[in-house]
This record gives structure tokens, C-alpha cells and sequence, in this order.
């Protein structure tokens, strides 16, 4: 293991792995976001959970919230993107903007279509929000992050959506009729989804990125797929790809 995602900063994580060559996203929860927005706030956070780790602990991003959009919550979608500026603007201040980069991961649902890929959109709700959020990812050359997980599409479906497809087995896999690319698993169709939904608002110049993934082992009885045997399939046969 490589990489590490945290959510949080938790400082004996981080001084466990320091001189290895683990890197590490830390995490800046979503309770979080109101006060990041005051650069005095954001200053002192980074001062107290990232700076005192650097360079011995390897620490490339910090993801200022998590799945905020899937959230009702209108005031904290709000504050999301003031909070990535100002904690971008203090690692700029503190000289580190170019070893921390700032983003954030977003739930899936943030798409009102995702198939064929090439009609993939955000829903019309969040328009508002994602499109300067994209214009700011632009600006700052930082990806744009999913926490992408097939299952639930499989889930919701299992009666239309193949399972090996959605566990990268040997399948006829589908071939999207506008851009005639062929996909034989449905992780790769959700990237491609998500890099049209962000042309169709005017950018091409931005980066997508998992920074979630997986299969449950054990699930209700209504959870379609969730065994041991297919969450061994999904993520051994995803880390040969």
C-alpha cells in the first residue's frame, strides 16, 4: 500500500508513518466547512494537524469535505468551495501549494445521467455549485475526486446490470453508441460519465480521480451480491487493471 486516504488528520497516524513512503490524503470533515471559510481558522488547522508532519510524513492532499453535495444541506454546500479557497490561499501563504493540493470527493449522485457516458450530466441542483467548483479545480490543476462504487448500481438493478460486468469478469460489456468506445466494466464507463458531465460545463482541463472504491462482503437481504466471494473479485481483479 501506497497511498493512504484518512478522514481526518490524525497526528499519531501521521507520526506512525513518517520517513516511510506512504502518501497521505487527510481529510477536513464536513463540520468543518462553515469556519474554514475565515483564512485565520484555515491557517490554524493546517498549522496544527499538517505542517508539524512535513516533509517526514508525505501528505499530497487535503480533502476539504466529503460527499457535501449528497448532503440536503444548502448552507453547507455553500461553504464548501469558500472553504477549499481559503485553505488553498493559506498553503500558498505557508509555501506549500505546490506539495498540497486541495480538493474534494464527491458521491456519484451527483449526476442526473451517466449512460450512454458521452450524455453523462450533474444534476441541474448543483449546477450552481459544481461549476465554479470546476472553474477553481481548473485554476488550481487539482483533481476532481469520486467515490465511485458499482455495487449500487448493481444493487438497484440486478436484474439489468450483469455481474460480471460490474465485477470486471469476462462480459460482452456495452458499447456507447455516440463515441462507439466499448467498456467492459462499469468503473471505467462512471469515470467516463463523469468527464462528460464536466465538458458539457465547459471543461476539458480537469482531472478525475477515485478516491473511493469498492464491495461489501456482508449485507442485508436485500443487497443483492454482497459476499466475501464477489468484494475478493471486485477488488482483485480492479488492482490487475
Amino acid at each position: 500500500i501506497s497511498r493512504v486516504k484518512l478522514y481526518d488528520a490524525d497526528p499519531n497516524v501521521l507520526l506512525a508513518f513518517s520517513n516511510s513512503n506512504v502518501d497521505f490524503i487527510v481529510g477536513l470533515g464536513n463540520e468543518y466547512l462553515q469556519s474554514m471559510a475565515d483564512p485565520i481558522k484555515a491557517q490554524n488547522w493546517i498549522q496544527q494537524y499538517v505542517t508539524p508532519h512535513l516533509p517526514q510524513t508525505k501528505i499530497s492532499c487535503i480533502l476539504v469535505g466529503n460527499e457535501v453535495f449528497y448532503s440536503n444541506d444548502t448552507q453547507l454546500k455553500s461553504s464548501l468551495l469558500p472553504a477549499m479557497q481559503s485553505v488553498y490561499h493559506t498553503l500558498v501563504n505557508l509555501g506549500l501549494d505546490k506539495q498540497v493540493t486541495v480538493t474534494t470527493a464527491h458521491s456519484l449522485t451527483i449526476l442526473g445521467n451517466s449512460y450512454p457516458p458521452s450524455a453523462g450530466t450533474f444534476r441541474e441542483d448543483l449546477a450552481q455549485y459544481i461549476k465554479p467548483l470546476l472553474n477553481f479545480h481548473a485554476q488550481i490543476n487539482s483533481p476532481f475526486l469520486i467515490n465511485a462504487y458499482p455495487y449500487f448500481a448493481y444493487k438497484g438493478n440486478p436484474g439489468q446490470v450483469q455481474l460480471e460486468y460490474v465485477l470486471f469478469q469476462p462480459n460482452q460489456g456495452t458499447t456507447d453508441p455516440v463515441t462507439n468506445l466499448h467498456y467492459d466494466n462499469m468503473l471505467y464507463a462512471q469515470i467516463d460519465a463523469v468527464y462528460s458531465a464536466m465538458k458539457a460545463m465547459g471543461h476539458t482541463d480537469v482531472e478525475v480521480k477515485i478516491s473511493e472504491t469498492g464491495w461489501p462482503s456482508k449485507g442485508d437481504t436485500d443487497e443483492a451480491g454482497a459476499t466475501p466471494e464477489n468484494a475478493e473479485l471486485y477488488n482483485g481483479n480492479l488492482l490487475q487493471r
